[in-house]
This record gives structure tokens, C-alpha cells and sequence, in this order.
């Protein structure tokens, strides 16, 4: 079993709500989350590892995901994660690149830390199209599906860690653009892990 604490109130919740729906039983893991009722308004990056710290021992892993999105303090937050033993799933600028990678390939371009570009980029695909239009950024199934479809997943793992090797300073903030939800993926079994 699986703990999990996101920033976001919708979308990283979503997605991860049909991982479990579509591998957890055949891969035998379950993901727990907080109820909807704790996670209204989001939560700042510092109060997600906070929240992951007074998780259950008995859970597997527990894992924090939060957006860099220009935060001066993310590095210290991760340090602090790192002193516990809560697992971090860090996408610079925003979650919104892991979903892209599904699609095609995102290169460490001049996007400075926004994520307006990888919208952008996002929503040219079918699915996507009206994405963050009146706010609807949730995932539903008919876009967990295009994400999915055709080894979606694996491409984005292999994506995701192509970038991450492209940065010479390691330290969080310096990682523009990744996203290590690649990392938790792997930990779930969905795809193997990277050597």
C-alpha cells in the first residue's frame, strides 16, 4: 500500500485515482489518498510533506507530488522531504509536463519556468483540447484513455527520464523542465525501473 499527498485538489488526484483503477489490482498495490474534504483549496508544497510525515508506517511508500512553479523554497522543501521518509514526486514547472510527455517529447527550451507553453502544447492533443478552459483540468477517463493508449505511460517514463539526465546542477530548482513522476511509476511496477 501506497500513501499519497498532492498539492492540487483535482488533477494529480485523478490521475493517480485510475492508476489504481487500471493497474493497482493486476499489479497488487493500492494507493491511498486524503479525503476530498482535506485537499479543497490545495496545499502549498511544504504542507504536503508535512501532510506525507504523519502518514501510517505500516504504508509501503509514501509520496509527496507538488509543482515547482517558481517557488523560491523548493529546494529547502525537498531537503526537508528527504530527511523523512517521504518520497517526492517534483514536475518543474507543473504536473501539466508529465501529462505532455505522454504525447510527445518536451526539450529543456527557453519556457523559463512557465507553463503556459506546455499547455499549450498539451492541448493540441484531441483529448486535451479544452484543457484549464473555465478550469476544467480534471483527468477522465476519456483522457486517462488517450493518455494511456499506445504505451502512453512508457513513453512518457522514458521522456521523463531523458530530461532529468539533461541537468548537469541536480538541485530541484535547477531541473527546468522534468517531472519525477517517472519515479513513482516505476515504484508502482507500472514500468520497470530505469538503470
Amino acid at each position: 500500500m501506497f500513501y499519497l499527498v498532492a498539492e492540487g485538489e483535482g488533477t494529480e488526484y485523478d490521475y493517480v485515482r485510475r492508476l489504481n483503477g487500471a493497474y493497482g489490482a493486476d499489479l497488487k498495490f493500492l494507493i491511498r489518498m486524503p479525503p476530498p474534504a482535506t485537499r479543497r483549496n490545495g496545499l502549498l508544497p511544504s504542507r504536503v510533506v508535512q501532510a506525507c510525515s504523519g502518514a501510517d508506517p505500516d504504508f509501503h511508500e509514501v509520496w509527496g507530488l507538488f509543482d515547482h512553479d517558481g517557488r523560491s523554497n523548493i529546494d529547502q522543501v525537498c531537503a526537508c522531504a528527504r530527511g523523512t521518509r517521504v518520497k517526492v514526486a517534483l514536475s518543474h514547472p507543473a504536473f501539466e509536463l508529465w501529462l505532455l510527455l505522454h504525447f510527445q517529447d518536451f526539450t529543456a527550451s527557453a519556457q523559463h519556468g512557465k507553463n503556459g507553453l506546455i499547455i499549450d502544447k498539451l492541448r493540441a492533443h484531441p483529448a486535451f483540447e479544452d484543457y484549464g478552459g473555465g478550469g476544467d483540468k480534471r483527468i477522465s477517463d476519456a483522457r486517462f484513455r488517450a493518455l494511456t493508449e499506445d504505451g502512453g505511460i512508457q513513453r512518457a517514463v522514458r521522456r521523463a527520464r531523458h530530461l532529468s539526465g539533461q541537468h548537469i546542477r541536480k538541485t530541484p530548482s535547477n531541473r527546468d523542465p522534468s517531472t519525477d513522476m517517472y519515479l513513482l511509476i516505476e515504484a508502482l511496477g507500472i514500468v520497470s525501473r530505469g538503470r
